[in-house]
């Protein structure tokens, strides 16, 4: 799995991969070593990551990529209103997650940076966790975004939440709001408990 020194849109392949028990290798590429492997449109073509090879084979686009893993691994249902409900979910969980990387990496002045902070914290993470939490409590379990089982979206939401809120620099002051949604707090604290060795022993990114 090609992929950035970040969590970012690869991460939700990785938790994927770590719950069906594949085994899989991160390669980080930045720098030279990103200008030479999206130079080789073989290896990269639309010339960004993530990629992922399998069998000599390399599948691009984040999104496309966990949907195939998705369908081989049974996250991905047959049923097409859940599979509608899987991917708004996930197109959810990245409407959720993208503000924040915005403010954190795109705005330059210490101040406006810090004044985003708080309007995010006011209104940002109010707002889509209300959003999951209504997801969940009508669903028809409360231990999955869509059906009875894991989907994609489970992975897509578990991402975002150890970038954005579940993640040492931010969880101070995003927990607290958390506490607010309980059904989505038990939720993501259960999931993220589920696969602990593998939150405990990955690489600490920014986001």
């Amino acid at each position: 799995l090609y992929y950035f020194g970040l969590y970012g849109r690869a991460e939700s392949i990785r938790i994927l991969l770590n719950h069906a028990g594949i085994e899989f290798e991160n390669v980080t590429v930045s720098g030279a070593t990103f200008a030479e492997f999206k130079a080789d449109t073989t290896k990269c073509p639309f010339g960004q990551v993530p990629v992922l090879e399998i069998d000599g084979k390399f599948l691009a686009q984040g999104g496309a990529i966990l949907r195939y893993l998705g369908g081989l691994h049974g996250y991905y249902p047959e049923d097409l209103e859940q599979r509608f409900k899987t991917d708004e979910a996930c197109d959810l969980a990245s409407d959720f997650v993208m503000p924040v990387v915005t403010n954190h990496f795109r705005t330059k002045d210490a101040e406006e940076k810090k004044e985003g902070w708080a309007n995010l914290l006011t209104d940002h993470y109010p707002k889509f966790f209300a959003f999951f939490e209504k997801i969940l409590t009508e669903n028809s379990s409360q231990d999955f975004l869509v059906g009875d089982s894991y989907t994609i979206a489970d992975f897509a939401l578990l991402s975002v939440y150890g970038s954005v809120a579940n993640h040492p620099l931010r969880k101070d002051e995003v927990l607290p709001i958390l506490e607010n949604y309980p059904t989505l707090k038990a939720y993501l604290e259960g999931k993220w408990e589920a696969q602990k060795d593998y939150f405990d022993s990955r690489d600490e990114c920014s986001f």
